[in-house]
């Protein structure tokens, strides 16, 4: 049947023309897989008697779809990679649009050609809306990952660190707990984490437990997370030294370069805006049900050389603890921390803290980024209460401020949770248009 060969044939070139895409990863592989499950009750129409109107009409269609898809396959294949990274947005959207469509028809036609219940479950129309969504998101934050990723000759795994690798300058930060030193590793900047009068002298102990956590700890790989060497253990002197090496970014704390720098164009702002959203994206999508940060500020939020935003914060716990003992941090804060817990933690204690809260939080960083301010600023715990809780206040934002970004941002400081959106929303809402 002419119909069908035209369909199988059309399948083929795809397959093989995907295979050769570096962008829309998640969303080629799930046309793949959607083809795969029509492909195998279509084949079978080969030897059949003539077929009814409702099925050879969506059968065209779904032939339309594949040279659609062959179409912009094939201009891919023909753009030089400058051009595949200028147009890349664009072509996640398209890929996006036509794997909907495609979701769309297969449920219609594996209904008609009678197929088992197990392959049209693949394509109920909300299910096919939840993958759309998740696989653009995860597209285009591994694009911005791809076009952002710095090369370096610095080991990937969080390790015990010799001392003879690293350099260690000038402290660039003073706490009761510790100094914070711009130092080299393996030739590349770093900064290095020395704490001052550790309670723990067995390094062994210190070792294990180091050795221990990190086997634990999800990996979080992304240029917008704060990455983690390790730590350097010295224990050559009367009292052991403890290091711990991270990567260093230039600028400081995001809410130092919003104070520093208050004319900072729009083009930076959301840019800074779209950094932060890919980092907070990829740590709720860690493991099996995604990671929380807990303490989402604009101060543990760290920029780098071009503006480039790091979620920070990330702390080995027990490994620090074993060092210095549980010393709560008496550094005085220049935002008030009520500032970013959501309504409902505000109003119980009891809580219990989830992504739609650190959503919240998210969003009142976004708000900082696009008014450089200080959210609630001069107010105390119990005022911010009261404008939250009674008053239901949002701060505004300028007539300036980009219609999305500020659409992402009323949306995150939502006060019903279900209101708020998921970072998957985020990042299909700020990356790559």
């Amino acid at each position: 049947m002419e119909l069908v060969e035209g369909i199988l044939s059309a399948s083929k070139a795809v397959y093989a023309q995907a295979q050769e895409m570096r962008c829309c990863k998640r969303q080629k592989e799930r046309l793949v897989g959607r083809l795969e499950v029509l492909l195998r009750p279509i084949r079978s129409l080969q030897t059949e008697a003539p077929l009814s109107e409702d099925l050879r009409w969506m059968l065209e269609r779904m032939l339309s779809l594949l040279k659609e898809a062959q179409a912009l396959l094939e201009k891919y294949k023909a753009q030089k990679r400058l051009e595949r990274f200028l147009w890349a947005g664009g072509t996640l959207e398209r890929f996006a649009d036509l794997n909907q469509r495609l979701g769309d028809l297969g449920e219609g036609l594996l209904l008609q050609m009678q197929a088992e219940e197990k392959a049209r479950d693949a394509f109920r129309r909300s299910q096919v809306r939840q993958e759309g969504s998740r696989d653009l998101a995860e597209d285009k934050v591994a694009l911005k990952e791809m076009l952002t990723e710095e090369k370096a000759d610095l080991p990937m795994d969080i390790q015990v660190i010799e001392k003879g690798r690293l350099a260690r300058g000038e402290a660039i930060v003073h706490t009761e707990k510790y100094q914070l030193c711009k130092g080299e590793y393996y030739k590349s900047p770093v900064a290095v984490k020395v704490f001052k009068n550790p309670q723990n002298h067995n390094t062994q102990k210190v070792r294990k437990i180091f050795e221990e956590e990190i086997r634990t700890l999800k990996k979080l790989d992304s240029p917008y997370i704060l990455r983690m060497y390790g730590i350097c253990i010295d224990g050559t002197g009367l009292i052991p030294e403890y290091s711990i090496v991270m990567e260093y970014c230039e600028k400081g704390s995001l809410r130092e370069v919003l104070t520093e720098e208050p004319d900072l164009s729009w083009d930076v702002r959301t840019e800074m805006a779209s950094d932060a959203a890919a980092g907070i994206y990829r740590l709720h999508q860690a493991g099996d049900k995604g990671q929380l940060h807990r303490c989402i500020n604009s101060a543990n939020f760290l920029v780098a050389k071009g503006y480039c935003v790091k979620l920070s914060g990330f702390k080995l716990e027990q490994t620090e603890s074993s060092i210095s003992g549980k010393v709560k941090d008496k550094t005085p804060k220049e935002v008030s921390s009520s500032a970013y817990v959501c309504p409902e933690g505000l109003a119980s204690l009891n809580h219990t803290y989830d992504q739609a809260s650190e959503i919240y939080s998210f969003g009142i960083v976004l708000w900082e980024i696009a008014t450089g301010k200080i959210p609630f600023a001069g107010c105390t715990s119990a005022e911010i209460c009261k404008k939250v809780l009674e008053l239901k206040c949002q701060e505004p934002l300028g007539d300036d401020c980009p219609s999305d970004l500020a659409e992402v941002i009323n949306q995150c400081r939502a006060f019903e949770p279900s209101k708020r959106p998921s970072a998957e929303d985020i990042v299909n809402r700020l990356l790559v248009k």
